[in-house]
């Protein structure tokens, strides 16, 4: 039997800021800290309404909660003032949906990694889901120079359905320049009633051979991965494979677990994007009961 999920603070109908953390100073170099925490909950007193309690310390902050499809989910944008990633910063997001809220955050544009002069910029991303969340920024486009480390774990309850991408552009094709130089590490772990299901690490260098290497982006400069998590009481079937392969042929589907959805796919981050978009409004209905709505800070 899977643990209680950690319920969020009480207190607030809607959006609350409890006081934040305190900082941590780093001596050895010059570093910009950003930590963000959110709690998604139910507030009995809105029936059941789903409600966002936020906490942060840095450049790092919800600029704003929105509920443009009612009571829940709620629609976090997520927000980074500087504008871009720059070497030795370190992002920090914990994230919490308790049974019974629904949430889906997203960016208002795409987030950039700067190019470091020799200090890795990191991001921590830990995620606990007994409810409802859908995690969709915007798109990373990772300059040259840039040294990233990126860690994501993703823990999942019994209850819990959960949606999310993520969405790397290498270089500025626009502007001539390539990833030709620099770093990009990512470890991604998904657990499932307390049980790792998948551990993903991808590590890839500025001119690699992967990046024109048949088993690696084949000349492509942005790629995609995406993923789905049922219920327990729900979980996929071969026949949902078959349909969403049918419907979405850009992206390769693979059912790597009964609850468990993973999707791949390479291209220009206009193709990509509109892969995911297709992927996610055939998987929401059967995913959240809900039919796709865009977020509206997209259309902005």
């Amino acid at each position: 039997m899977a643990k209680r999920s950690r319920r969020c603070a009480t207190g607030g109908t809607e959006a609350r800021k409890a006081p934040p953390p305190k900082a941590t100073v780093t001596s050895e170099q010059e570093t910009w800290p950003a930590r963000l925490s959110l709690c998604f909950d139910t507030d009995p007193t809105a029936n059941g309404k789903t409600r966002l309690i936020s906490r942060h310390q840095g450049p790092l902050r919800i600029q704003k909660a929105l509920y443009p499809e009612g009571g829940t989910p709620c629609h976090a944008i997520i927000v980074h003032p500087p504008g871009g990633i720059a070497g030795g910063d370190q992002l920090d997001l914990d994230i919490n949906c308790s049974i019974g809220a629904g949430a889906l955050i997203t960016t208002p544009g795409a987030t950039k990694w700067y190019g470091s002069s020799g200090s890795q910029a990191t991001q921590s991303i830990h995620m606990r889901v007994a409810g409802a969340l859908e995690w969709m920024p915007q798109e990373a486009i990772i300059f040259d120079h840039a040294d990233i480390a990126s860690t994501w774990k993703v823990a999942v309850e019994a209850t819990g359905r959960f949606f999310g991408w993520d969405i790397f552009v290498f270089g500025r094709k626009a502007s001539g320049e390539s990833f030709r130089n620099g770093r990009l590490r990512q470890l991604l772990e998904i657990e499932l009633d307390e049980q790792l299901v998948w551990s993903d690490r991808l590590h890839l260098r500025g001119a690699d051979a992967l990046f024109n290497s048949h088993i690696g982006l084949r000349g492509h400069h942005a790629m995609a991965t995406c993923w789905a998590v049922s219920s327990a009481s729900s979980p996929w079937s071969e026949t949902d494979v078959h349909d969403l392969r049918h419907a979405n042929p850009g992206v390769a589907w693979t059912m790597l677990h009964t609850r468990l959805l993973v999707g791949r796919s390479l291209g220009s981050p206009t193709f990509l994007r509109a892969q995911l978009l297709a992927g996610w409004s055939q998987l929401r209905p059967r995913l959240f009961d809900r039919s796709a709505i865009s977020p509206r800070i997209w259309a902005t």
